[in-house]
């Protein structure tokens, strides 16, 4: 059934699974009650591991978002509270190894007259990120045959996640389990370091205070909003970059936790003078690896950036393979598909990657990922040989077969001509497939 959804990306059950038998089968397993959801990525999660214990760190990228079914939107008025939380294996050179931790979670409602107490004692939105740290130790833990967990391995694995991760409890886990972590800075906290009238400065007021350590130039991107409209230009900044180890002080209005103050280094990028009507960019980079000097803090920097492609991957499940075009109507059975379609995102994203990447080039690296099939037919579509197809020239090839025009103006393509494009040439390697077939057919008399 996967090879079927990986072939047929973003189609209906009935057109990626023609036999009717299969397609009952197909239903029966995504309505199953003895099926959860876990089980199912359960041997891609371990292979991905598997893949990580080759490399010396291996960022653990964090984020979560909303899933809409299309039915079940339309029941609820539009709104869901199905949030679906994932943990993506990223090299520091942006290559994309699998998934290593799932889990879905509902948004809390806080009842009304709750005390901070009891919110306290009550698992919270924000404890997602805590549980996947836990989540990934122990599938390592469940590979290493004891509960060492990653610490036995030569592995390190460093978590990367944006503001939403930014609490105590979520870096006291990491560090509990070995791990590593590069967040982005939310809280505006009381800081140790030196003091105003006997007062600790704040996070933002103590890293402004100190000394420049140089400047790097980071790519912004295209931003828009959610019906398309361009909200944010692309441009380059020029950021000034500072670094620093503070102690951050434990909440005060955490009234049931016993968290202690929490040592970390601080990686402060400022765009000092922005373009006029633009906001200025504000990075305050929180992370437990060693940052001694400039070049230190620059691979933090280059870590945090890797972030981003989780946010594609999320355009990759969506827009790529149309998740949430389905027409389910329970919620098990969206959360079951979506952990197939999970791994199919994962596999158009490396394809991408492989053509915007390093090894854009290289014939031999798309010959190792993409089905020889798919590559004699998009070969005849791009005019070249089989053996001289590039992973570039392939990408846009499937991109231009779903309308992509491909200008010098026109930037990299988007998943939904991919879509389109993938759509149209499995239909074309499915016609050969029957050709072919009815040309080995026997006839009799």
């Amino acid at each position: 059934m996967a090879c079927s959804m990986a072939e047929y990306v973003g189609q209906s059950l009935p057109k990626q699974i023609s036999s009717w038998h299969a397609l009952k089968g197909a239903y029966r397993f995504l309505k199953s009650p003895r099926i959860m959801p876990e089980q199912i990525g359960s041997g891609h999660r371990a292979l991905t591991l598997t893949r990580c214990q080759v490399h010396p760190v291996v960022l653990c990228v964090q984020d979560d978002t909303e899933i809409h079914g299309a039915r079940m939107t339309a029941r609820k008025g539009g709104k869901s509270d199905e949030v679906l939380h994932s943990t993506l294996a990223v090299l520091p050179d942006g290559d994309l190894l699998g998934i290593l931790d799932q889990r879905w979670f509902k948004r809390v409602k806080r009842k009304k007259q709750e005390t901070r107490l009891e919110r306290s004692r009550r698992w919270r939105e924000t404890d997602v990120w805590s549980d996947a740290v836990v989540g990934v130790d122990a599938l390592a833990g469940r590979m290493a045959g004891g509960s060492g967990g990653a610490s036995e391995s030569a592995c390190r694995l460093i978590h990367v996640a944006d503001r939403a991760s930014d609490n105590l409890r979520f870096m006291h886990t990491c560090l509990s389990v070995d791990h590593g972590f590069v967040i982005r800075a939310m809280h505006d906290r009381r800081v140790e370091g030196w003091r105003v009238e006997g007062v600790a400065p704040k996070l933002w007021e103590h890293m402004a205070a100190c000394p420049a350590s140089g400047t790097i130039v980071a790519k912004i991107g295209q931003q828009r909003n959610a019906s398309g409209k361009i909200k944010r230009q692309k441009r380059e900044a020029v950021l000034t970059l500072r670094l620093a180890s503070v102690q951050l002080e434990p909440p005060q209005n955490h009234v049931d936790e016993k968290l202690e103050p929490l040592t970390v280094n601080v990686v402060y990028l400022r765009e000092e003078n922005p373009p006029a009507g633009i906001e200025a960019v504000d990075w305050m980079i929180l992370t437990s690896e060693s940052v001694e000097d400039f070049e230190d803090a620059c691979r933090i920097v280059a870590y945090y950036r890797c972030r981003w492609l989780i946010e594609e991957w999320h355009r990759a499940l969506k827009e790529g393979c149309r998740l949430e075009y389905s027409q389910v109507h329970e919620i098990l059975t969206l959360r079951r598909l979506s952990a197939i379609l999970s791994i199919v995102a994962i596999r158009l994203l490396q394809v991408r990657n492989l053509a915007q990447g390093r090894s854009k080039d290289a014939p031999a690296a798309l010959q190792a990922t993409v089905d020889s099939v798919w590559i004699e037919v998009v070969a005849l579509l791009a005019d070249v040989p089989t053996d001289e197809l590039t992973p570039e020239r392939f990408w846009k090839a499937v991109a231009k077969q779903g309308g992509f025009i491909g200008r010098k103006s026109d930037g990299h393509p988007g998943w939904k001509v991919i879509w389109r494009g993938w759509h149209d040439i499995s239909l074309m390697i499915r016609h050969a497939e029957l050709l072919q077939k009815k040309t080995h057919t026997k006839r009799c008399g």
